[in-house]
Protein backbone atom coordinates (compact mmCIF):
# COMPACT_ATOMS: atom_id res chain seq x y z
CA UNK A 1 0.00 0.00 0.00
CA UNK A 2 1.21 3.41 -1.30
CA UNK A 3 1.73 5.52 2.11
CA UNK A 4 0.14 9.17 1.00
CA UNK A 5 -0.67 12.70 2.54
CA UNK A 6 -4.21 12.89 3.95
CA UNK A 7 -3.99 9.25 5.22
CA UNK A 8 -5.59 8.37 8.52
CA UNK A 9 -3.30 6.15 10.56
CA UNK A 10 -4.17 4.28 14.07
CA UNK A 11 -0.81 3.43 15.91
CA UNK A 12 -1.44 1.43 19.43
CA UNK A 13 1.50 1.77 22.28
CA UNK A 14 2.30 4.86 20.39
CA UNK A 15 3.51 6.64 23.99
CA UNK A 16 7.29 5.49 23.13
CA UNK A 17 9.71 2.83 20.99
CA UNK A 18 8.34 1.53 18.19
CA UNK A 19 4.73 2.88 18.46
CA UNK A 20 6.29 6.46 18.36
CA UNK A 21 8.88 6.02 16.16
CA UNK A 22 6.28 4.49 13.92
CA UNK A 23 3.87 7.71 14.17
CA UNK A 24 6.85 10.45 14.06
CA UNK A 25 7.28 8.12 10.26
CA UNK A 26 4.06 8.71 9.33
CA UNK A 27 3.59 12.09 10.04
CA UNK A 28 6.81 13.06 7.89
CA UNK A 29 5.45 11.31 5.16
CA UNK A 30 2.11 13.60 5.85
CA UNK A 31 -0.44 11.62 7.06
CA UNK A 32 -2.54 11.75 9.94
CA UNK A 33 -2.17 9.83 13.00
CA UNK A 34 -4.33 8.89 16.22
CA UNK A 35 -2.37 7.96 18.86
CA UNK A 36 -3.26 5.34 21.36
CA UNK A 37 -1.44 4.40 24.53
CA UNK A 38 -2.23 3.22 28.35
CA UNK A 39 -0.01 5.77 29.86
CA UNK A 40 -1.93 9.51 28.80
CA UNK A 41 0.70 11.38 30.35
CA UNK A 42 3.36 9.93 27.84
CA UNK A 43 1.05 9.71 25.38
CA UNK A 44 0.16 13.10 25.36
CA UNK A 45 3.80 14.43 25.12
CA UNK A 46 4.32 12.60 22.12
CA UNK A 47 1.27 13.56 20.30
CA UNK A 48 2.56 17.45 21.29
CA UNK A 49 5.68 16.91 19.49
CA UNK A 50 4.29 15.51 16.21
CA UNK A 51 1.94 18.45 15.79
CA UNK A 52 -1.13 19.28 14.77
CA UNK A 53 -1.04 15.90 12.59
CA UNK A 54 -1.70 13.83 15.50
CA UNK A 55 -4.28 13.67 18.09
CA UNK A 56 -3.80 11.16 21.60
CA UNK A 57 -6.69 8.91 22.56
CA UNK A 58 -5.48 7.06 25.67
CA UNK A 59 -6.87 3.64 25.82
CA UNK A 60 -6.46 0.20 27.14
CA UNK A 61 -6.36 -2.07 24.17
CA UNK A 62 -7.55 -4.85 25.62
CA UNK A 63 -10.80 -3.20 26.48
CA UNK A 64 -13.11 -3.79 23.42
CA UNK A 65 -14.99 -0.55 24.69
CA UNK A 66 -12.34 1.56 24.87
CA UNK A 67 -11.14 0.30 21.21
CA UNK A 68 -14.84 1.07 20.21
CA UNK A 69 -13.95 4.83 21.46
CA UNK A 70 -10.76 5.06 20.13
CA UNK A 71 -12.24 4.37 16.30
CA UNK A 72 -15.39 6.20 16.97
CA UNK A 73 -12.87 9.51 18.04
CA UNK A 74 -10.71 8.71 14.74
CA UNK A 75 -13.52 9.01 12.46
CA UNK A 76 -15.00 12.00 14.55
CA UNK A 77 -11.99 13.44 13.65
CA UNK A 78 -10.73 12.42 10.40
CA UNK A 79 -13.62 10.88 9.01
CA UNK A 80 -11.58 7.89 7.93
CA UNK A 81 -8.94 5.17 8.76
CA UNK A 82 -6.79 3.82 6.35
CA UNK A 83 -3.86 1.90 8.44
CA UNK A 84 -4.05 0.19 11.93
CA UNK A 85 -0.40 -0.98 13.52
CA UNK A 86 -1.71 -3.34 16.29
CA UNK A 87 1.64 -2.27 18.24
CA UNK A 88 0.60 -2.32 21.79
CA UNK A 89 2.35 -5.12 23.58
CA UNK A 90 3.57 -6.20 27.42
CA UNK A 91 6.00 -8.90 28.78
CA UNK A 92 6.44 -11.14 32.18
CA UNK A 93 9.47 -13.31 32.90
CA UNK A 94 10.51 -16.63 34.93
CA UNK A 95 10.33 -20.03 34.88
CA UNK A 96 7.15 -20.98 32.82
CA UNK A 97 5.56 -22.74 36.45
CA UNK A 98 6.64 -20.04 38.47
CA UNK A 99 4.89 -16.76 36.77
CA UNK A 100 1.49 -15.97 38.07
CA UNK A 101 -1.36 -17.27 36.42
CA UNK A 102 -3.39 -13.41 36.56
CA UNK A 103 0.63 -12.10 34.96
CA UNK A 104 0.08 -14.65 31.61
CA UNK A 105 -4.01 -13.35 31.56
CA UNK A 106 -2.76 -9.97 31.28
CA UNK A 107 0.07 -10.44 28.45
CA UNK A 108 -2.33 -12.24 26.88
CA UNK A 109 -5.36 -9.88 26.77
CA UNK A 110 -2.68 -7.33 25.67
CA UNK A 111 -0.76 -9.12 23.53
CA UNK A 112 -3.79 -11.66 21.38
CA UNK A 113 -6.81 -9.78 22.98
CA UNK A 114 -5.38 -6.46 21.84
CA UNK A 115 -5.25 -7.19 18.71
CA UNK A 116 -7.69 -9.16 18.13
CA UNK A 117 -10.05 -6.29 19.25
CA UNK A 118 -7.93 -4.19 16.99
CA UNK A 119 -8.80 -6.31 14.16
CA UNK A 120 -12.70 -6.95 15.48
CA UNK A 121 -13.75 -3.03 15.78
CA UNK A 122 -10.91 -1.63 12.79
CA UNK A 123 -11.52 -3.92 9.54
CA UNK A 124 -14.88 -3.60 9.24
CA UNK A 125 -14.09 0.18 8.40
CA UNK A 126 -10.85 -1.11 5.60
CA UNK A 127 -13.70 -3.28 4.11
CA UNK A 128 -15.99 -0.33 3.67
CA UNK A 129 -13.13 1.50 2.22
CA UNK A 130 -12.00 -1.01 -0.35
CA UNK A 131 -8.43 -0.45 0.95
CA UNK A 132 -6.15 -0.14 4.29
CA UNK A 133 -3.36 -2.05 5.75
CA UNK A 134 -3.26 -3.75 9.31
CA UNK A 135 0.35 -4.13 10.56
CA UNK A 136 0.77 -6.65 13.63
CA UNK A 137 3.71 -6.22 15.87
CA UNK A 138 5.46 -9.35 16.88
CA UNK A 139 8.68 -10.45 17.87
CA UNK A 140 11.35 -13.03 16.99
CA UNK A 141 10.37 -14.05 19.85
CA UNK A 142 7.52 -15.77 18.56
CA UNK A 143 9.57 -17.78 15.99
CA UNK A 144 12.15 -19.18 17.95
CA UNK A 145 12.34 -20.65 21.70
CA UNK A 146 11.66 -18.16 24.25
CA UNK A 147 13.32 -19.48 27.51
CA UNK A 148 12.52 -17.70 30.84
CA UNK A 149 10.01 -15.27 28.73
CA UNK A 150 7.11 -18.37 27.56
CA UNK A 151 4.03 -15.71 27.97
CA UNK A 152 5.38 -13.14 25.75
CA UNK A 153 6.98 -15.55 23.26
CA UNK A 154 3.93 -17.88 23.32
CA UNK A 155 1.44 -14.99 22.68
CA UNK A 156 3.69 -13.46 19.77
CA UNK A 157 3.90 -17.04 18.28
CA UNK A 158 -0.13 -16.72 18.44
CA UNK A 159 0.09 -13.04 16.78
CA UNK A 160 1.69 -14.74 14.08
CA UNK A 161 -0.47 -17.33 13.41
CA UNK A 162 -3.23 -14.64 13.89
CA UNK A 163 -1.78 -12.60 11.26
CA UNK A 164 -1.59 -15.12 8.40
CA UNK A 165 -5.32 -15.97 9.26
CA UNK A 166 -6.39 -13.04 8.61
CA UNK A 167 -3.94 -12.21 5.68
CA UNK A 168 -5.71 -15.23 4.09
CA UNK A 169 -9.04 -14.14 4.75
CA UNK A 170 -8.62 -10.67 3.27
CA UNK A 171 -7.34 -12.27 -0.06
CA UNK A 172 -10.58 -13.57 -0.41
CA UNK A 173 -12.79 -11.23 0.42
CA UNK A 174 -10.98 -7.85 0.41
CA UNK A 175 -7.96 -8.24 -1.62
CA UNK A 176 -6.57 -4.56 -1.68
CA UNK A 177 -6.47 -4.63 2.44
CA UNK A 178 -2.73 -5.67 3.15
CA UNK A 179 -1.48 -7.47 6.32
CA UNK A 180 2.36 -7.69 7.80
CA UNK A 181 3.11 -8.95 10.62
CA UNK A 182 6.53 -7.73 11.86
CA UNK A 183 8.77 -9.79 13.73
CA UNK A 184 11.36 -7.21 15.45
CA UNK A 185 14.53 -8.29 17.12
CA UNK A 186 16.17 -6.00 19.58
CA UNK A 187 14.87 -2.73 19.44
CA UNK A 188 16.10 0.19 21.89
CA UNK A 189 13.12 0.45 23.37
CA UNK A 190 11.74 1.16 26.95
CA UNK A 191 10.77 -2.23 27.52
CA UNK A 192 14.14 -3.69 26.03
CA UNK A 193 16.27 -1.30 27.90
CA UNK A 194 15.31 -2.09 30.54
CA UNK A 195 15.81 -5.60 30.53
CA UNK A 196 19.52 -4.81 29.45
CA UNK A 197 20.25 -2.68 32.11
CA UNK A 198 19.03 -5.56 34.41
CA UNK A 199 20.95 -7.90 32.82
CA UNK A 200 24.10 -5.43 32.06
CA UNK A 201 26.80 -4.57 34.90
CA UNK A 202 27.52 -0.94 34.70
CA UNK A 203 31.39 -0.22 34.96
CA UNK A 204 32.07 -0.36 38.49
CA UNK A 205 28.97 -1.07 39.68
CA UNK A 206 26.40 -3.60 40.58
CA UNK A 207 22.87 -4.77 38.83
CA UNK A 208 19.68 -4.37 40.51
CA UNK A 209 19.57 -7.83 39.57
CA UNK A 210 21.73 -8.46 41.94
CA UNK A 211 19.67 -7.84 44.83
CA UNK A 212 17.84 -10.52 44.07
CA UNK A 213 18.58 -13.59 45.82
CA UNK A 214 21.12 -16.02 44.72
CA UNK A 215 18.58 -19.19 44.15
CA UNK A 216 16.35 -16.67 42.24
CA UNK A 217 19.63 -15.23 40.30
CA UNK A 218 20.41 -18.82 39.00
CA UNK A 219 17.47 -19.14 37.19
CA UNK A 220 17.46 -16.05 35.54
CA UNK A 221 20.88 -16.48 34.51
CA UNK A 222 20.48 -18.25 31.32
CA UNK A 223 17.67 -15.29 30.15
CA UNK A 224 20.20 -12.26 31.31
CA UNK A 225 23.13 -14.03 29.61
CA UNK A 226 21.22 -13.86 26.03
CA UNK A 227 19.35 -10.17 27.44
CA UNK A 228 23.21 -8.87 27.64
CA UNK A 229 23.92 -10.70 24.19
CA UNK A 230 20.72 -8.65 22.57
CA UNK A 231 22.29 -5.35 23.77
CA UNK A 232 25.08 -5.34 21.19
CA UNK A 233 22.50 -6.22 18.65
CA UNK A 234 20.03 -3.06 19.06
CA UNK A 235 19.37 -0.77 16.20
CA UNK A 236 16.60 1.92 16.78
CA UNK A 237 13.20 2.54 16.64
CA UNK A 238 13.14 5.23 14.74
CA UNK A 239 14.73 2.46 12.11
CA UNK A 240 12.74 -0.05 12.91
CA UNK A 241 9.90 2.23 11.92
CA UNK A 242 11.56 2.92 8.38
CA UNK A 243 12.16 -1.07 7.81
CA UNK A 244 8.02 -1.34 8.96
CA UNK A 245 7.02 1.33 6.57
CA UNK A 246 8.70 -0.17 4.00
CA UNK A 247 6.86 -3.45 4.74
CA UNK A 248 3.72 -1.84 4.07
CA UNK A 249 4.42 -0.29 0.86
CA UNK A 250 5.94 -3.35 -0.74
CA UNK A 251 2.93 -5.39 0.30
CA UNK A 252 5.26 -8.20 2.63
CA UNK A 253 3.53 -9.89 4.88
CA UNK A 254 6.06 -10.92 6.80
CA UNK A 255 9.11 -8.93 8.30
CA UNK A 256 11.87 -8.46 10.67
CA UNK A 257 14.30 -5.47 12.02
CA UNK A 258 16.91 -8.47 12.20
CA UNK A 259 17.01 -10.67 8.89
CA UNK A 260 20.66 -12.56 10.32
CA UNK A 261 18.87 -13.74 13.81
CA UNK A 262 16.29 -14.65 12.34
CA UNK A 263 17.79 -17.74 11.14
CA UNK A 264 16.85 -19.23 14.35
CA UNK A 265 13.85 -19.76 13.45
CA UNK A 266 15.09 -21.86 9.99
CA UNK A 267 16.60 -24.24 12.72
CA UNK A 268 13.71 -24.51 14.74
CA UNK A 269 11.59 -25.44 12.18
CA UNK A 270 14.37 -28.50 10.76
CA UNK A 271 14.40 -29.92 14.33
CA UNK A 272 10.39 -29.85 13.99
CA UNK A 273 10.39 -31.20 10.81
CA UNK A 274 13.13 -33.93 12.12
CA UNK A 275 11.31 -34.75 14.93
CA UNK A 276 8.75 -35.57 12.82
CA UNK A 277 10.84 -37.83 10.65
CA UNK A 278 10.07 -35.30 7.40
CA UNK A 279 12.86 -35.11 4.64
CA UNK A 280 12.67 -31.60 3.30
Amino acid sequence: MKLEAGQVAVVTGAANGIGAAVAAALVQRGLRVVLADTDSEALATTATELGNRAIAVPTDVADIEQVRVLADRTLAEFGRVDLVFNNAGMGTGGPSWEIDPGDWDRVWAVNIGGVVNGIHVFTPHLISAGQGHIVNTASLAGLTVGLFGAPYAASKAALISLSESLRGELDLVAPNIGVTVVCPGPVDTRMLRGLTDLATPPEGGATESEELPPEVMAKLAPMMEAVAEMATEMITATRAAEIILDAVESGKLYETTHPDMAVAARERIDTILESFGTTA
